[in-house]
């Protein structure tokens, strides 16, 4: 990154020497202009720089309609520097459809049914997860005795990542389990959309048995209370599903698909039966996401962040950011700014593992607005919307030293805040933040060696 940096400066000392040495007519270049006002070109690395670890803010978890997240973490991390990390989910389930979008019959209503086993079934996926799932997987299922209500923001009915919902103390379920991706399991007869034929539903997924106490609710229950969502809301408000003790990473539940739900199997006289009420395509399901920094080594640079600058963190969900001061930046006036480039090393701890706690794919700078909601700076929004064509932000490494580092093109906003019209101080955050538990750890300004560095070219005026 230091070759393209002086490349791209050397673009701009060429342009300029081939501007003042061509356009020689004075009615081009004015023959009365002195030395000493011609522009020259200036660049400096020196600009001190203030960093501090802080807390996000949560995240949107679920919204419904088009474009709403379809994967799901599930699990509960720790490491010794960015501490415990825990994502568990809430599911509004709904009554079986159709292909048309009926409900179907739960209960005959005219035989007194008998309960086999009540099960939840949740499909997994190899792809979207952090860390190792070579291990155990505890949780625990809990019933919610509070409606899920949303919040509207801006029009938009939506959950975020901070949620919490009244639930019934005793677990209904709890257990371990080891995610196979390998094995697809028979879930259900699904009818094929194209023939029409009755076909066999196999997928990875989880099964997790309910309490047979909790099932019997069901079958008591009058058939009215299925004969819509909104009667059967008010008999049951859905299921928390919580990680236990420690996993090995975090898993993903994706929840886009029709036969994820709570499965009944049960028999009304001769017959053998099965239900399932819905918590996939038409529930709702919402991401709970959780952190616990205390006693752990990032905790220190959150509470203390001008004493312990060394290091800076970052973290996906609802985790870390890194606020950027830049004092003395302003005070570069009657400057055009022609490139800013912000240059982070990553830093890699004794015992910690990069290759578990991998680094995130996307980083991008933000300014916080007049309602105090952070937007992306013009240097992120700048078309083409490939953030690496012009921008930047993902990881490198260096052939000759095996340096980790990400550099962001910051030359847009620089230009804004020796101007005046933006604050100084630029947030850094994972792109994007929801299903993300990507971390990284940063050298900060008070590291011996490769600090964060703000290289700026300018031209003066």
């Amino acid at each position: 990154m230091k070759n393209s940096f002086r490349t791209g400066l050397l673009v701009v000392l060429s342009a300029l020497s081939l501007l003042l040495t061509n356009c020689t007519d004075p009615l081009e270049v004015g023959a009365d202009l002195l030395n000493e006002d011609r522009a020259q070109v200036g660049f400096t690395d020196t600009v001190k720089l203030v960093a501090r670890t802080e807390v996000s803010d949560s995240v949107r978890a679920f919204f419904p309609g088009v474009g709403a997240i379809s994967s799901f973490l599930f699990g509960r991390t720790e490491n010794p520097y960015f501490g415990i990390t825990q994502s568990g989910l809430y599911f509004e389930p709904l009554l079986l459809r159709d292909l048309g979008g009926n409900i179907l019959q739960f209960l005959d209503g005219g035989r007194v049914p008998e309960l086999d086993s009540v099960v939840l079934v949740l499909p997994i996926d190899s792809s979207g997860i952090y860390g190792s799932l070579v291990g155990d997987f505890g949780v625990e299922v809990y019933e919610v005795i509070e409606s899920m209500e949303p919040i509207d923001v801006n029009g938009t009915l939506s959950f975020f990542s901070n949620v919490e919902f009244a639930i019934n103390p005793t677990p209904i379920a709890s257990a371990t389990f080891r995610p196979n991706f390998q094995d697809s399991v028979f879930v259900k007869k699904q009818r094929d959309l194209t023939t029409g034929d009755s076909i066999d539903q196999r997928a990875p997924h989880v099964r997790i048995r309910l309490d047979d106490v909790f099932g019997e609710r069901f079958l008591e229950q009058d058939t009215m209370t299925y004969s819509s969502d909104s009667l059967f809301l008010e008999f049951f408000k859905g299921l928390y599903v919580k990680p236990t003790g420690v996993s090995p990473g975090l898993m993903n539940f994706t929840m886009s698909r029709t036969w994820p739900g709570i499965y009944f199997y049960y028999r009304e006289g001769p017959d053998t039966l099965t239900y399932n009420f819905e918590v996939g395509s038409i529930g709702r399901r919402i991401s709970q996401y959780k952190h616990d920094y205390d006693s752990y080594i990032v905790g220190d640079f959150i509470n203390d962040p001008l004493a312990n600058d060394s290091l800076m963190f970052l973290q996906g969900l609802q985790g870390l950011r890194i606020a950027f001061e830049m004092p003395g930046i302003q005070d570069l006036t009657e400057k055009v700014i022609n490139k800013a480039e912000l240059e982070l090393t990553v830093e890699v701890p004794a015992g910690y593992d990069i290759q578990r706690n991998f680094l995130p794919d996307q980083i991008a700078a933000f300014v916080e607005t007049d309602e105090g909601n952070l937007a992306v700076i013009d240097d992120v929004a700048i078309l083409p919307n490939d953030l690496d064509v012009y921008f930047g932000g993902q990881p490198i490494e260096e052939e000759d030293t095996s340096r980790r580092l990400y550099t962001l093109n910051i030359s847009i906003h620089s230009q804004y805040i020796i101007n005046g019209t933006e604050p100084q101080t630029l947030y850094l955050q994972i792109l994007p933040r929801a299903s993300n538990a990507s971390q990284v750890i940063f050298k900060g300004p008070g590291a011996v060696e490769n600090p964060p560095l703000l290289k700026l070219s300018f031209t003066d005026l």
